[in-house]
């Protein structure tokens, strides 16, 4: 149940991960025709201030391009409008689950200072969101930062036109459909040791460590096939049907959830098969 936890954390945050020999979440793309180079950065999508940091490597690579690319863009106010149309509660939800299941999660969401009647009134997107960042401990809500919004505001980030590779309808469809009611009643039964795995989590992040969130991952139980396939793969694949129409014209640094760069579905390596020059950034 952690993984598929962080796995709903990794929509968000997008940090599931596969090995590799690099210690980078940027890379440069060259080749295949490109008259400029692009780049790809796998994103932690927030984090407490106090942790939060983004390299000089980041901020030379974003002043060179000429686009930027999300998979949504919060600062767009048709986007998120899109998401507030889609926040309503998901009928039927409770639907099979058992009476003291019920008061179980009632009882936590109480502890966790959110109202028992809120799955009556939001998308379990919602919930998992506001649980995702409670695991964080930041000191308060303003302490909370976004990779995304903050890659925005750099220099040479700042007024640059954003693409977004995906629709806000899309992915909060999707973390609906992959979070069911049994599922947030299995985590909120773990819902305090979730706080430890996300501190390594960042702490791994920020430090460049994919193998350590790797091993992170392994000691827990696994996602199944048919939702890593709909989280991680057929993304990907759809990502990479958009990414060199985008990149033919415009030099694009793109910024995704760092789960979707790595292993043999990632993007790094679709981006290889099609021809590309993929450069890990150490520096």
């Amino acid at each position: 149940m952690k993984k598929l936890f962080l796995t709903a954390v990794a929509f968000l945050m997008s940090i599931a991960l596969f090995a590799q020999d690099n210690d980078t979440f940027l890379w440069k793309v060259s080749g295949n025709g490109l008259k400029k180079d692009s780049y790809v950065f796998g994103t932690i999508h927030m984090a407490c201030a106090p942790d939060f940091k983004i390299e000089d490597k980041v901020k030379n690579a974003i002043k060179t391009t000429d686009r930027i690319a999300l998979e949504l863009n919060a600062a767009n106010p048709e986007t998120m409008k899109a998401m507030q149309a889609k926040m309503g509660p998901v009928p039927n939800f409770f639907e099979g689950l058992g009476p003291e299941k019920k008061q179980l999660i009632d009882s936590v969401l109480t502890s966790k200072n959110l109202s028992s009647e809120i799955l009556d009134q939001f998308a379990p997107a919602v919930i998992v969101s506001l649980l995702s960042m409670q695991s964080f401990e930041c000191q308060s809500p303003q302490d909370m930062k976004s990779m995304e919004m903050e890659l925005l505001k750099l220099e040479g980030g700042e007024g640059k036109p954003v693409d977004e590779l995906e629709t806000a309808d899309f992915q909060i469809d999707l973390i609906n459909g992959l979070f069911k009611a049994e599922d947030l009643y299995t985590y909120l039964k773990e819902v305090d040791s979730m706080k430890g795995e996300t501190k390594k989590l960042v702490s791994a992040y920020f430090n460049n460590k994919p193998a350590e969130m790797e091993e992170l991952f392994a000691k827990t139980s696994s996602m199944s096939p048919e939702k890593e396939e709909l989280m991680l793969n057929k993304r990907n694949q759809e990502w990479i049907k958009k990414m060199p129409a985008m990149m033919e014209n415009n030099s694009t640094f793109f910024a995704v959830g760092a789960g979707h760069l790595l292993g043999k579905n990632g993007v790094i390596q679709l981006l290889k098969d099609k021809g590309y020059k993929l450069t890990p950034i150490l520096n």
